[in-house]
């Protein structure tokens, strides 16, 4: 792909070649990825061939599993560097925006 994905079919095209990229480097064939992920082996080629776009998340994370890259999940959403809460607390405290007035001497 030459340009960023913009769309969700874009990102699931670009997922579905990673994940085949990573499965080939493993030098697994499809059907050892699916004896060893427990996802079909037809979801996998039509996810692969871009056929059908429905994997689901827990599909995609047993592939990931099974790729063993399920730690690299932690990078796609880290944790917040606080709870959200406390970040709610904090931006009470920031000073909003202040509104002069003009005096008319």
């Amino acid at each position: 792909m030459n340009s960023a994905p913009v769309t969700t079919y874009d990102w699931l095209r670009l997922l579905a070649q990673r994940l085949k990229d990573y499965r080939l480097a493993s030098r697994m064939s499809q059907r050892e990825l699916a004896e060893k992920s427990g996802v079909g082996l037809a979801t996998i080629a039509h996810f692969e061939q871009g056929v059908s776009r429905n994997l689901t998340l827990g599909n995609f994370i047993s592939l990931l599993r099974a790729l063993e890259l399920a730690d690299r999940l932690e990078e796609l959403l880290p944790p917040l560097p606080m709870p959200p809460l406390a970040l709610k607390e904090i931006n009470k405290l920031i000073p909003k925006r202040i509104k002069r007035t003009t005096k008319n001497s």
